[in-house]
């Protein structure tokens, strides 16, 4: 693992993928290579009243030895943070300080275990290197993406994850709605994503369980984990 250094990035691509959410693509200064590992985080030194604020945000590109990656970032009401690196215009914007890698929320070989990601909102960005790699390395475990949102609009990379379930047949994508459209057009799972964990999972006592989003989420499913069977050392979990 890379140890983390401090860096200087500079905005390539402003994108909005889902109300509210922006992916950004970063490149690094000329001649830096950034390694990190599947599940890291980088954290930006941004300037508020002549003070520095750290931002942290999970990379949502393949991990590896690269010169660019992408951030996946939903701008919060009043966030600063979120509301400045949203804004940025590509190529017209000064470089920004960062620190990376950072982050110990890894993927872990499966060791004949399934494997089961579960997440709300933005909390998928650390999920897709870790799927991209566990798909490289491990193509035959089974491999489940619990993905929770309000709305349909909302579900980052939701084609994209069914394309998925067709070029890698261990692969299983679970997107969940609370509020689904009143047509009845949707025909995925509704509610939260701890029901459709607890529905679909009876007996996790055989699988790692990685959980990323919301405190409360991510407290809730991991308490409900342990009623499941699940090791306290198989559940590995980063909150927003």
């Amino acid at each position: 693992m890379e140890p983390p250094r401090r860096r200087e990035v500079v905005l390539e691509g402003n994108r909005v993928v889902a109300p509210s959410v922006h992916l950004l693509s970063f490149r690094t200064a000329p001649g830096d290579i950034l390694t990190f590992d599947p599940g890291q985080y980088i954290t930006f030194f941004l300037t508020r009243a002549g003070k520095s604020v750290p931002r942290s945000y999970s990379f949502f590109s393949t991990a590896g030895s690269v010169d660019r990656f992408d951030l996946l970032i939903q701008q919060v009401p009043d966030g600063y943070g979120s509301t400045l690196l949203c804004s940025l215009e590509a190529g017209s914007q000064p470089v920004l300080p960062a620190l990376a890698p950072l982050g110990r929320f890894l993927l872990r070989p499966p060791g004949g275990r399934e494997v089961v990601f579960v997440a709300t909102g933005t909390g998928v960005a650390p999920f897709l290197p870790m799927l991209t790699a566990l798909r490289a390395q491990s193509p035959g475990t089974p491999t489940w993406l619990v993905f929770g949102e309000r709305h349909r609009e909302d579900l980052i990379g939701h084609d994209e994850f069914l394309a998925w379930t067709k070029a890698w047949p261990a692969f299983h994508f679970l997107p969940v709605l609370s509020r689904p459209p009143a047509d009845g057009s949707w025909k995925g799972a509704v509610g939260h994503v701890q029901e459709t964990v607890r529905d679909r999972f009876p007996d996790l006592s055989n699988a790692h369980v990685y959980l990323c989003g919301v405190p409360e989420m991510v407290n809730e499913t991991q308490a409900l984990c342990a009623k499941l069977g699940c090791p306290n050392d198989q559940v590995f979990v980063e909150r927003y």
